[in-house]
């Protein structure tokens, strides 16, 4: 792989997309790449305003889907095109996939949230950490109580998340693991990529 591309990691709360996204980084800068990490919402003004918007609790799904859809396309533009024309790659933790899972899940329109996305460019690697709902939960919040509710939602979202790997949209690793195994999982694919 001599010229750019775009990695994304995707999956639901507490699959460790953070965490493998920025050794994704520095594996292929070990590996001699120019890398940049990227992540959903973007730092730019959209991606401000949905973190804004989002923390209120009146959050509305059609409105998220919107944002998240015109974040990633002003984000597309202005950074990551660009970066991949000089040969960079490009590692985004989270991108269109998230949308379709999340806001596709609660609308119960992927369609629609696919859409929306149509002019979204293809990454050159999806990988979808797989994680067990209780377990991301477990992962994320700690000791922290999280409710039912919670947890039915990550299956909402984990059931779309299992159809786009089923149409082959994405490369399912299991993130129920060690890290280490995760890691290894990871490696093979970004060293097929690359080779």
């Amino acid at each position: 792989m001599r010229e750019g591309a775009l990695i994304v990691v995707e999956g639901i709360d507490g699959a460790g997309k953070t965490l493998n996204a920025r050794w994704i980084v520095r594996y292929l800068r070990r590996r001699g790449r120019e890398v940049i990490y990227t992540k959903e919402p973007t730092d730019g003004a959209i991606g401000r305003l949905l973190r804004d918007w989002t923390p209120r609790r009146v959050a509305d799904p059609r409105v998220d889907a919107l944002l998240f859809s015109a974040d990633r396309l002003h984000h597309l533009r202005r950074v990551i095109e660009p970066e991949i024309a000089k040969g960079k790659v490009i590692v985004s933790d989270r991108y269109m996939y998230s949308t379709i899972a999340y806001q596709g899940a609660m609308l119960k329109d992927r369609g629609w949230v696919e859409e929306l996305n149509r002019f979204a460019r293809i990454p050159d690697l999806s990988i979808y950490l797989d994680v067990d709902p209780e377990l991301g939960l477990r992962r994320k919040m700690g000791v922290r109580r999280y409710s039912e509710e919670d947890v039915e939602i990550l299956r909402r979202v984990r059931k779309v998340y299992l159809e786009l790997v089923n149409e082959e949209e994405l490369e399912s690793i299991d993130a129920n693991r060690d890290l280490d195994q995760v890691r290894e999982d990871i490696s093979k694919l970004i060293d097929r990529l690359i080779s």
